[in-house]
């Protein structure tokens, strides 16, 4: 009898550790993305205490920068603006995205695609325009995804024609239309014009590395410029029920539920009459 209480107790204590440790699993991406929404926060703060309201003559500046790489995707002279006019401080962020379909808010948008900038937010192709619309331009947005601690463009892959993508940057404020998805193998000397503008044609094109955790291809989604009031009046189509975050409180909630029966089932053997 002593055995079997020993053994019971034994256990009780497996069992609990445990249940507090599946309890514990559940709640870290609430609590992780509480942590993320409060650096978001900040860079937003940070952001618009930097362009809001708009510094005088950088919409022309900006237009002049859009006009250089456009002409340098054509291989034609143009004149050199350097970014650091529009932005001196490169570990400053220049604007944020909000994908409401993919819950995506605040995401800070950084210049450049550099590794500190990659391993925080969102950061711009320098080869591509600036992401503030206009005629001739495609703006190249890039983003992690599989980041063991991070979400950043992980869910654009579940982006769907007419999902609405808002772009805040250097004090604009833009609304794009997704209308097409590409993969491209980034060996291929070709990829690089998969980023090139279009003609006459006010675009985005946001990219993350495909498969996941694989990451040998890169996957590109493009938006088209819309009206911010079309965008307003465009329904918001939540697209994000598989993503990873989903996907790992799923499989906590199986745990815990397959830990509470094998609980269950422990209890009534060790209760069990003995014959």
């Amino acid at each position: 009898m002593a055995k079997r209480s020993t053994r019971g107790r034994v256990y009780n204590a497996f069992f609990t550790t445990t249940l507090l440790i599946g309890v514990l699993l559940f709640l870290a991406p609430f609590l992780f993305n509480w942590q993320q929404t409060a650096k978001r926060e900040q860079a937003t703060s940070t952001y618009e205490q930097a362009y809001l309201p708009p510094a005088p003559g950088i919409a022309a500046k900006l237009k002049r920068y859009n006009e250089m790489i456009y002409a340098q995707q054509q291989k034609r002279a143009a004149t050199k603006v350097d970014v650091a006019t529009l932005q001196p401080d490169r570990r400053s962020p220049i604007g944020y995205l909000n994908i409401p379909s993919i819950k995506l808010k605040m995401m800070p948008l950084y210049f450049g695609d550099s590794d500190w900038v990659l391993n925080r937010a969102l950061g711009t192709l320098p080869f591509t325009s600036l992401p503030t619309g206009g005629k001739n331009t495609m703006a190249g947005i890039t983003g992690h995804s599989g980041l063991a601690n991070r979400i950043f463009f992980d869910n654009i892959r579940y982006l769907q024609n007419g999902d609405v993508v808002y772009i805040n940057a250097f004090g604009q404020q833009t609304a794009y239309q997704v209308y097409a998805r590409k993969v491209v193998d980034p060996a291929k000397p070709s990829a690089v014009r998969a980023f090139y503008v279009q003609p006459g044609q006010d675009r985005i094109a946001l990219m993350t590395c495909t498969p996941l955790f694989v990451n040998s291809h890169r996957l590109i989604v493009y938006g088209k410029r819309i009206s911010m009031r079309q965008a307003k009046a465009t329904v918001t189509v939540a697209r994000d029920l598989w993503r990873v975050e989903n996907l790992w409180l799923i499989a906590v909630v199986a745990f815990l539920l397959l830990l509470l029966i094998a609980w269950w089932l422990t209890r009534r053997r060790a209760h069990a009459p003995v014959d």
